[in-house]
């Protein structure tokens, strides 16, 4: 069961065509340029240009972490920092942010705010595909000594991460899975019965 302010981000996705349903190639075309061309694209970057977007994610985001214990907001860079920012502003939780790669200059740090040995970490990304970038962030965050649990996002692909993060130990907590918001937007009349079957074809096509 989607929370309502779940739905009405849903709404504003669509509308501000950070959701898209058409055929796009994605990144897994570079290596694979014979898979099938994707029904749906998801660009939640799109957010940040659309401030009553961006409050409406960020209160979605505030719902989900209400009941996790944690010290610190990390962004999973550079998607989720814009919202995480806001998040420790309202919430009143440092921010820190694992950096992509080595800074080569000044102090080297690889991660970017100040925090303590132990500290426990709470990882804050968009959107989840696979896991491979949220182990990339939580292996800089460990490196440091810090301690990471719980991953948050907006939406779940179902294309295997959570199921990766779980077997890795960690607990994913999303707002909406591909599935919850393509029955969503049938229900609303926003697709066709034909672009929901296509879209949840490729989805299931893409589990496996």
């Amino acid at each position: 069961m989607i929370s309502q302010t779940a739905k009405k981000l849903a709404t504003q996705l669509l509308d501000t065509e950070s959701v898209k349903f058409g055929a796009f190639k994605l990144k897994l075309h570079e290596t694979n340029p014979d898979a099938p061309l994707s029904p749906i694209y998801i660009d939640l970057r799109i957010m940040r240009s659309f401030p009553n977007v961006m409050a409406t994610a960020v209160e979605v985001y505030q719902a989900m972490i209400k009941n996790i214990s944690f010290e610190l907001l990390a962004d999973c860079p550079t998607s989720a920092t814009p919202a995480t920012a806001i998040l420790s502003y309202l919430t009143k939780r440092p921010m820190i942010s694992p950096r992509k790669g080595d800074k080569g200059y000044g102090s080297g740090a690889k991660i970017d705010g100040s925090f303590r040995t132990d500290q426990t970490a709470v990882l804050i990304d968009d959107l989840i595909t696979s896991a491979n970038s949220k182990f990339e962030a939580i292996e800089t965050l460990q490196g440091h000594g810090l301690v990471v649990k719980d991953v948050v996002v907006l939406l779940d692909r179902e294309q295997g991460g959570a199921d990766q993060l779980k077997k890795a130990g960690y607990i994913l907590h999303s707002a909406l899975k591909l599935t919850e918001l393509m029955d969503y937007y049938l229900g609303q009349g926003k697709i066709s019965d034909e672009k929901y079957k296509e879209t949840l074809n490729y989805i299931k096509a893409q589990s496996v």
